[in-house]
């Protein structure tokens, strides 16, 4: 079932962004949201102020590419 993929994957990942999370089950963003919702209201999943994250090349001085704000962050609590 797709809702318990997308848990999965957020296991997986440890955090994944919603756009992320989209692409990666090729669904508009507007459809995955709310099935994370559903996992942070389960409170095995929580969204995650981009403040607090740090991009993956450890740039975030200069880096454009990351775009950490743009999207929510989801990461697995659990």
């Amino acid at each position: 079932m797709l809702i318990t993929s997308i848990r999965d994957y957020v296991q997986l990942k440890g955090r994944a962004n919603l756009q992320d999370v989209a692409r990666h089950f090729r669904l508009a963003e507007s459809a995955a949201e709310p099935m994370l919702n559903f996992w942070v209201n389960k409170g095995v999943i929580k969204v995650v102020d981009s403040d607090l994250l740090t991009c993956a090349g450890k740039q975030c001085s200069a880096c454009i590419c990351c775009n950490l704000p743009a999207y929510p962050n989801y990461v697995w609590i659990q």
